[in-house]
């Protein structure tokens, strides 16, 4: 496991801590790694990829092997974000402080223990941590070791964050079209903030929030999660009420280090083929809002990164459609352009269902923001995460019926 600087919170790091760690008798180790300012964008990746393949560290830029501060003015902290997501394949989870000092500035960057491995460079090279050193990885049995690695972490996440399908059986019996599930896994660089919060929010303007949204609902916390779910608790199968299996519900798991899963059902009425998949929009936004009121601001300071997949699983054909007045936040008058897609495009029956990604899970990090130059704060970390890439289910884009 990762050490901390002079045994303080990555957060709470200050230039005297640095500072204190130079004056020590200790040097290079298996956890740090002293840069000066003309290392080279080959080694300084190298060494990205070895820390990321290991147990995670340090890179201290700008300062000699000697623990001389010598400054940086070549490397600047774009240029760090640049080399790391543009050299090493997955990006690597990791963090980058500045601090001044008599004129001199040095770059400190974190490198977390990747849950992805291996991290390969973009000359195709495996490199891992020994001793003080980085060393390129030429074992099989090592890559191997990798790749099992990969493999073990992607199960957990699928344990996590995925859930068990409905019966299909009681599924086709009753009037459920489809599910949408939803879920991605957190990774910031404060775990003791997010528990913190998580055990102190406001519990009553987390019930206001929900009771603005329905008067069926109920909010409960199991284990170190916190559930919540929308709707009825019975179904109708023929003219008799009764309980509805696991599983078919509206409901959000939010878990104590900021993961998430959650499903959202579909119900057809009186036999239609259309269903309203309104809920995908409105359901999901609530849920973004009871994340952001349980975790509190200042969330994207903290965050490194997210593995976030969605499922939609049909049941029976249908065709999507929003029954909901336009000006219903997050909506964006889809109901209006309903009728201009069936008048270009025909109907947009639904067959089938699908997994976004197909393979493994989607990475929101930092560079997803960069790459589309979108604004990074709270509000639009919450919106990538909870944001459903089925909720325009089966539309063309809007933009292309104008």
């Amino acid at each position: 496991m990762m050490i901390n600087i002079n045994n303080k919170n990555w957060e709470k790091l200050r230039f005297s801590d640095i500072d204190k760690m130079l004056k020590s008798d200790d040097g290079e180790s298996f956890f740090f790694e002293f840069k000066n300012d003309a290392v080279t964008t080959k080694t300084f990746i190298s060494e990205v990829s070895a820390f990321s393949n290991t147990y995670g560290g340090y890179i201290f830029l700008g300062i000699d092997d000697d623990k001389t501060i010598s400054g940086c003015t070549k490397w600047t902290e774009q240029r760090i974000f640049t080399t790391i997501h543009d050299s090493i394949t997955p990006v690597p989870n990791f963090d980058v402080k500045k601090f001044n000092r008599n004129g001199k500035t040095i770059f400190v960057v974190k490198i977390e223990e990747g849950t992805m491995p291996p991290y390969i460079t973009n000359g195709g090279r495996i490199f891992e941590r020994i001793s003080s050193g980085s060393f390129e990885i030429k074992d099989s049995v090592k890559l191997t070791q990798l790749y099992n690695k990969r493999k073990d972490q992607l199960i957990k996440i699928k344990n996590k964050i995925e859930i068990e399908e409905i019966s299909e059986s009681f599924a086709v019996e009753s009037n459920i079209c489809a599910f949408l599930d939803f879920g991605f896994l957190f990774s910031c660089i404060n775990d003791d903030r997010m528990h913190k919060n998580f055990l102190n929010p406001d519990f009553e303007k987390i019930i206001d929030r929900i009771k603005s949204f329905s008067s069926d609902f109920s909010f409960s916390k199991l284990g170190n999660s916190y559930l919540i779910t929308i709707g009825k608790k019975d179904a109708k199968k023929g003219n008799t009420n009764i309980a509805m299996p696991a599983g078919i519900h509206n409901f959000v798991e939010i878990m104590a280090d900021g993961s998430v899963k959650g499903r959202i059902v579909l119900f057809s009425q009186n036999n239609s083929y259309e269903v309203d998949i309104s809920s995908f929009i409105l359901i999901s936004v609530l849920f973004r809002d009871i994340y952001k009121i349980i975790f509190g601001d200042k969330i994207h300071k903290i965050f490194l990164e997210a593995k976030k997949y969605e499922k939609l699983r049909v049941f029976k054909q249908f065709s999507p459609c929003y029954k909901i007045s336009s000006n219903k936040p997050g909506v964006l008058k889809m109901n209006e352009y309903l009728s201009k897609h069936r008048k270009i495009y025909g109907d947009n029956l639904i067959v089938i269902g699908n997994r976004f990604p197909k393979n493994e899970y989607f990475t929101v990090d930092r560079r997803l923001f960069d790459e589309f130059k979108m604004k990074y704060n709270d509000d639009s970390l919450l919106d990538e995460l909870f944001f459903l890439i089925h909720s325009n289910l089966g539309f063309i884009n809007s933009d292309s019926m104008n």
